[in-house]
């Protein structure tokens, strides 16, 4: 498993891993943004996560030991084991005596740091999972669509948001099979979902642990800025186009597609590939190779969100 050089080390910490914990939650617990994170890692994994909290003075709980396997996360025949992480022992006890609670309860959403708008948008979503989209669904509670924050952008983050059906789960499998060169759990920057891509108090978190990445993972800062603060067309889960442009209100010029690579249609895919220009609107997209040319219905049904680095507030 790779390590990252950090820039100015953490006590003797030079280096930090990608996962176990994944470094968006990592980052927010270190700046105060997430008084708790809670994650899996392989046993053989036990010593990176041992001196990770010794170095940067945090406590830790195995929940199972102490509350038993009822945890929502627990999954025994995976191997893996549950740790719960803490800058503070009293915010870690409240987590592990709720670790019963069920991922609707919105009483461990918030004890884990989540703004409480957005766990309450995301329990709401729950109720309509298996037929809408959690990024629509977010989608359709954001007022200003025109320019998005970049650190909100959710759209390659499926944790919380698989549905577990066979079909979901074969899709999710051929896009990790595309996108094979890429860890596509570790790219976002907030490790929640937003209630919506106005969230003040999302954008303003996923600021600071931006500037923590900037600060002493500058790499990884720049990887995630030029992966999620690009112009997206969007028509569901697993079909979308990340776009090598900029964008200006509902119009974007691009000059060709970027990975990850969704599992878009091919049709769709033709149309996006041999044009550089395209507007979408009301679920419609339109392209054209130039501004004098004809333009091009792409086939299906799409939303642009126009992630740019556009702070707000």
């Amino acid at each position: 498993m790779p390590l990252l050089k950090l820039k100015k080390p953490f006590g003797r910490l030079t280096a930090l891993r990608d996962c176990d914990p994944g470094l968006s939650d990592l980052a927010a617990l270190l700046i105060g943004a997430k008084p708790v994170l809670y994650t899996d890692f392989e046993p053989a994994g036990w010593d990176y996560v041992r001196v990770l909290c010794a170095e940067l003075k945090l406590h830790y709980v195995f929940p199972e030991e102490l509350y038993g396997a009822k945890g929502f996360k627990a999954v025994p025949a995976s191997g893996k084991r549950m740790l719960l992480i803490g800058r503070r022992l009293k915010d870690l006890k409240l987590a592990a005596e709720s670790w019963h609670r069920s991922p609707t309860d919105p009483a461990w959403g918030v004890l884990l740091g989540y703004p409480e708008c957005c766990v309450k948008a995301y329990i709401a979503w729950r109720a309509v999972a298996e037929t809408t989209d959690l990024v629509d669904f977010i989608l359709a509670n954001t007022a200003d669509r025109g320019r998005l924050d970049f650190t909100l952008n959710n759209v390659f983050n499926y944790f919380s948001r698989l549905t577990g059906t066979p079909a979901d789960r074969a899709a999710f499998d051929r896009l990790r099979a595309r996108n094979k060169a890429l860890d596509i759990a570790a790219l976002q920057i907030i490790s929640w979902h937003p209630c919506s891509y106005n969230c003040a108090r999302s954008a303003q978190l996923g600021r600071e642990i931006f500037r923590f990445f900037e600060e002493y993972l500058p790499a990884r800062a720049l990887q995630l800025k030029e992966t999620l603060a690009r112009p997206l067309l969007f028509g569901g889960k697993y079909s979308y186009a990340v776009l090598n442009g900029t964008g200006s209100g509902d119009e974007v010029r691009y000059s060709g597609l970027l990975p990850p690579r969704s599992l878009l249609p091919a049709p769709a895919a033709r149309v996006l590939e041999r044009c550089g220009s395209l507007a979408a609107a009301g679920g419609a997209a339109l392209a054209w190779r130039t501004d004098s040319g004809p333009r091009e219905k792409v086939p299906g049904r799409f939303e642009l969100l126009n992630f740019t680095a556009k702070k707000r507030g």
